[in-house]
């Protein structure tokens, strides 16, 4: 193996670092931090367990058989759980330990994308940008309902051109063209809106009458008393 090595051209032992840096992210000789792709798969949970046949998904709608998913899985470094409405195909949660970290906003989005967003455009979310629907500088936040992924082109398209475009609640995008025309770009795979926070509850206070104090009585209607019985009835 050494005398393999010692033989090798300087052209070639580069491509060999390149390939390492590529598939291990680091040099035999342990230097270099490397390149570390990242893959999504979507397998169903019974196609995982060896009890169902049905494809599995790649990113960009690209299926793949049950044999290669599990096979994928098995070797995967971690797993994201995926919570979908068993009729409608919904996704309902993407686990809850990843609300709160920007990497896992970005799988989020990656999930309910999957392509850019702008019409008519299949290019893959994976290699898009995540663009604010109302720029930040415009006073738009940073969260799902005003992020959606556009390529490069199309990015620089809508910041450049005359084109409006609005997000609805479940990443429903509303563009406008110069010409006045409207169209409508649905998310691939439709997200449930977040779970609305419990109404804060505070201590009950007893409001009354600016006029009225514990001291002055209500006003009470004038009762009129009942008349007798006649003594002696007519039957």
């Amino acid at each position: 193996m050494d005398e393999e090595q010692n033989t090798r051209t300087l052209d070639q032992l580069r491509a060999d670092i390149t390939r390492a840096l590529l598939l291990d992210g680091i040099t035999p000789d342990g230097m270099g931090a490397g390149i570390r792709g990242t893959v999504m798969v979507a397998v169903p949970v019974l196609t995982l367990l060896g009890l169902d046949e049905e494809p599995a998904t790649l990113e960009s709608y690209v299926p793949i058989s049950p044999e290669a998913a599990r096979e994928i899985a098995g070797h995967a470094p971690s797993v994201t759980r995926l919570l979908t409405h068993p009729e409608t195909g919904v996704v309902l949660s993407l686990g809850k330990t990843q609300h709160k970290n920007t990497k896992a906003m970005k799988k989020w989005l990656r999930v309910r994308d999957e392509t850019c967003r702008f019409p008519g455009c299949s290019r893959p979310a994976v290699t898009s940008d995540v663009d604010h629907t109302t720029p930040w500088a415009g006073g738009g936040t940073t969260d799902s309902d005003n992020l959606a992924h556009l390529c490069e082109p199309h990015h620089r398209l809508k910041h450049l051109s005359q084109r409006r475009v609005t997000q609805e609640p479940g990443g429903i995008l509303l563009w406008t063209s110069p010409g006045k025309r409207s169209y409508r770009t649905d998310p691939a795979n439709p997200m449930a809106p977040p779970r609305p926070r419990p109404p804060v509850v505070g201590p009950k206070t007893r409001k009354r009458p600016a006029e009225e104090s514990y001291l002055t009585p209500r006003h009470r209607p004038t009762r009129k008393p009942t008349p007798p019985a006649p003594e002696n009835p007519p039957f």
